[in-house]
């Protein structure tokens, strides 16, 4: 197999670096690096599993924030053979690529959101008869989650308010309110809502929506953030009547 050449331009601790590689024509951003990182063992990244399931290989492709796992390097090079790779924006840099999720983990803990339900959405004992009596769509609304989210970053790194403002709660953790406002799993709506509803919180978005635009698992955080504004109005314009 005939194997396509091409330099990636890597922002390490130090400075720009660039390394000449060669991939296979249908090779991702993360094979690519990959082999970069076969040339030079000092280069530091995160990866794992290779198919957008842990979010782990976020970064900044050509300015703009991927999952190297599942972005085609054809797609990004468009007729050059140049790649330029930066770590996430809005975040401490621990080495090169390698940037710091305890800060951001932090934040989303701090909902303390549940992981179950207390009871399944078919009762707390389903059994063959019972999951038989309701239909396939029936089925996949009850079952639904609301965690699409991988906790990758992207959203946070393309934020512009993130930038501006550490002490901001961020898309991420904003969406995962907006899912816990939507689905409680026990926990006082009430409660929820006030973990976001400050100036720090849902109120210092602005509306930039770029945070949906990169999201890679379509949880799109800008829309769970004006919902759960309506939701805050709605129930103040309620009061005043």
């Amino acid at each position: 197999m005939e194997l396509t050449p091409l330099r990636l331009r890597i922002k390490r601790t130090s400075g720009w670096q660039e390394y000449d590689v060669q991939v296979s024509p249908g090779a991702y951003v993360l094979d690519a690096l990959e082999a970069a990182g076969a040339q030079d063992g000092s280069l530091l990244f995160r990866h794992s599993c290779h198919h957008a399931s842990c979010g782990s290989c976020g970064l900044r492709v050509n300015g703009r924030e991927k999952l190297a796992c599942v972005t085609p390097l054809r797609d990004v090079l468009r007729g050059h053979r140049l790649v330029q790779l930066e770590p996430l924006r809005n975040f401490p840099v621990i080495g090169d690529l390698l940037v710091d999720f305890g800060p951001f983990m932090h934040k989303l803990d701090s909902l303390d959101m549940p992981l179950r339900r207390r009871v399944d959405p078919l009762g707390s004992r389903p059994n063959l008869e019972r999951i038989e009596e309701h239909t396939a769509p029936d089925l996949a609304a009850a079952f639904n989650r609301f965690e699409n989210c991988i906790e990758c970053g992207l959203c946070v790194s393309a934020c512009p308010v993130a930038g501006q403002d550490a002490q901001y709660a961020g898309p991420a953790m904003l969406a995962a309110a907006g899912r816990l406002a939507t689905e409680p799993r026990g926990r006082l709506l009430a409660d929820v809502l006030a973990r976001v509803d400050h100036e720090q919180g849902l109120w210092r978005c602005h509306g930039v929506f770029e945070c949906s635009e990169v999201c890679p698992a379509n949880v799109d955080p800008a829309r769970e953030i004006m919902k759960l504004r309506a939701r805050l109005l709605g129930a103040s314009a309620r009061e005043r009547t």
